[in-house]
């Protein structure tokens, strides 16, 4: 096919007449580069399927012209009234003490309106506006790094998962960092187009690879979403230092006998009760080593190990690599 055809054939409806309609969000200080970046991929995902897969419109609490960043100006159709499939939400020029803003509030009900069967998209900290809408309680979610603690304080309810790039469903998907935007491209594209179509994209348009960094202590996080008993269990052994983590005392603070505890741990984890506590323990200082640039003395301070020296050995026993390896992401 001609480039012409192609580019005529997305000016047209879809071979199926069912192309995915996305809204790409603005607001006042959001970052619209990555949103430009995200709709040149939906252009090249049509080119090279040679059909319009994908649609978009650019979206807003009131519609109309909205100033962006440089001066831009764009203009927009209300997010009340839109017709779509999916929504994205961009991140901002914001820091941890503005990342909540009293003046979201008219954004965050406009997309709480929005139909229950509208998937929700967001990276950086439009993660955090997501979050605000309730859309991502008791679902896995992922967030930019800095934002860790206040996310977790925020919005417990969330499945919080900051050592992933991504996460992704068929309902809802979070990316994290201002770059967010390409992983996310690259699943959905992959997901309605397929992964060869995204090899294409990739190599044609000369496109980073997005990391995902894959852990050893990523079980937990698994383990978190299965929810009830089971993540109650790893939030005590995540608020207790690790000198006084044991059987005993765990079995104490979930109201229940040590022999019970090691045998619920054992049906619901699949791990005994004492590597579990280990694992949970190692996950953390994984996270404070991605996340922080703490020392590892002041690591092993904070989550309650004798020393330096025996959090360095559990580490390595545990994950199979050394503290500097892991935060270098070797």
């Amino acid at each position: 096919m001609a480039l012409i055809d192609i580019i005529s054939a997305n000016n047209a409806t879809g071979v199926d007449g069912k192309d995915m309609k996305i809204g790409l969000v603005v607001y006042p200080d959001c970052l619209p580069a990555g949103l430009l970046a995200f709709s040149d991929l939906l252009l090249a995902a049509n080119l090279r399927v040679g059909r319009r897969a994908f649609s978009f419109c650019w979206l807003s609490e009131d519609g109309g012209q909205v100033a962006i960043t440089n001066g831009l100006t764009l203009q927009t159709e209300e997010i009340a009234d839109a017709n779509i499939d999916a929504i994205l939400i961009p991140g901002a020029w914001r820091d941890r003490e503005t990342a909540i803003s009293d003046a979201d509030q008219g954004l965050i009900n406009a997309l709480k309106s929005m139909p229950q069967s509208t998937r929700f998209w967001g990276y950086c900290t439009g993660v955090i506006l997501l979050a605000c809408t309730g859309r991502l309680d008791n679902t896995p979610a992922t967030t930019t790094w800095w934002l860790r603690e206040l996310s977790g304080e925020k919005f417990p309810a969330v499945q919080w998962r900051p050592h992933e790039t991504i996460v992704y469903s068929k309902t809802y998907a979070t990316a994290s960092g201002v770059n967010g935007y390409l992983p996310l491209a690259l699943a959905v594209i992959a997901a309605e187009c397929g992964a060869p179509v995204v090899e294409d994209i990739r190599r044609h348009m000369v496109l980073p690879r997005p990391e995902g960094r894959q852990t050893p202590l990523q079980d937990v996080s698994i383990l978190i979403q299965r929810g009830g008993w089971l993540r109650s269990l790893i939030q005590h052994i995540e608020a207790t230092p690790a000198t006084e983590l044991d059987t005993a005392r765990l079995a104490t603070a979930m109201n229940t006998s040590p022999r019970t505890l090691q045998r619920r741990a054992l049906e619901k984890s699949g791990y005994s009760c004492g590597k579990l506590m280990r694992l949970v323990k190692m996950n953390q200082v994984g996270e404070q080593l991605i996340s922080t640039e703490r020392s590892v003395a002041m690591i092993a301070h904070e989550l309650g190990f004798t020393d330096e020296a025996s959090l360095r050995r559990s580490f390595r026993q545990v994950s199979g690599m050394t503290l500097g390896q892991y935060r270098k992401g070797l």
